[in-house]
C-alpha cells in the first residue's frame, strides 16, 4: 500500500500543530496504513503542495491559498474535543477512500 502523506499545520508551525500532529498520528496509526506527517505553517502550505502533493492537510485554521483539490480537514475539534468524532471520521474516510 502506498504511503499516505499528510501536512499538519497551524499559524506558526510550533505549538498547535505539534498537538495536532500527535492526535492525527494516533488516528492514522489505528488505520494500519503507512503514512508520513509533515508539520508546517499555513503560509508554507502552497509551496509544499506545489513540490509534493499530500493526500490530506489537517489545519488548525482556514487555508486561503489556492491548493487545488487537495482535501483539507479543519482540526479544531481535535483540540477542543467538540465534534471530534466527525473530524476523525472525515480523516479516515479521506485516507481509506
Amino acid at each position: 500500500m502506498k504511503k499516505k502523506l499528510l501536512y499538519v499545520c497551524c499559524g506558526t508551525g510550533i505549538a498547535t500543530s505539534t498537538i495536532l500532529n500527535k492526535k492525527v498520528t494516533d488516528i492514522v496509526s489505528d488505520l494500519k496504513i503507512p503514512f508520513e506527517i509533515v508539520q508546517c505553517t499555513v503560509a508554507d502550505i502552497p509551496a509544499k503542495v506545489a513540490s509534493r502533493r499530500p493526500d490530506l492537510i489537517v489545519s488548525s485554521t482556514m487555508i486561503s491559498a489556492d491548493i487545488g483539490d487537495v482535501p483539507v480537514v479543519l482540526g479544531q475539534s481535535l483540540l477542543t474535543g467538540i465534534g471530534k468524532e466527525k473530524t476523525v471520521a472525515k480523516i479516515k474516510e479521506i485516507l481509506e477512500g
